[in-house]
């Protein structure tokens, strides 16, 4: 049985309306509710974000999803390993361009980061992989290329 949203198949992803939209281009972006084979990852730009970043970064939508697909989560109250599990087949079940974690400062945020990178070598692809940390008064912190 798939674990996988079945919304999924029934909602399909949508173009920018201009080149200023940012508004999201599929539907789910928990990644919870994702199966590990998503056709609209291929070839593309993932933005892995923390619940919290949408909240605390400034100008989000402009900044983060320009060019990127978003899946978020919560690596201190979601399943961490169930998180490392999907994301080592989705790299390498999917041709991922670029990987940018989007964590906040928090240390249980940072958890986020190990498992995308621990999924990454699992998966047995190299994936650029980039990290921006946001701090809880909504400034970055820190922008750095991790692998790649």
């Amino acid at each position: 049985m798939s674990d996988e949203c079945p919304s999924c198949s029934s909602v399909g992803p949508r173009e920018p309306e201009s080149a200023s939209d940012y508004r999201l281009t599929h539907w789910p972006i928990q990644i919870g509710l994702m199966g590990t084979t998503i056709p609209f990852l291929n070839d593309a730009e993932l933005l892995v974000a923390a619940d919290c970043t949408a909240f605390a970064a400034l100008n989000f939508h402009d900044r983060f999803l320009r060019n990127n697909k978003v899946l978020i989560g919560c690596p201190k109250l979601d399943n961490g390993q169930a998180y490392l599990d999907k994301f080592a087949e989705i790299f390498a079940n999917m041709a991922i361009k670029k990987l940018t974690c989007l964590r906040m400062e928090v240390p249980c945020c940072g958890g986020l980061t190990a498992i995308l990178n621990e999924a990454m070598n699992r998966s047995g692809k190299e994936i650029p992989f980039y990290e921006t940390i946001i701090g809880v008064k909504g400034d970055t912190l820190n922008e750095r290329k991790l692998r790649g």
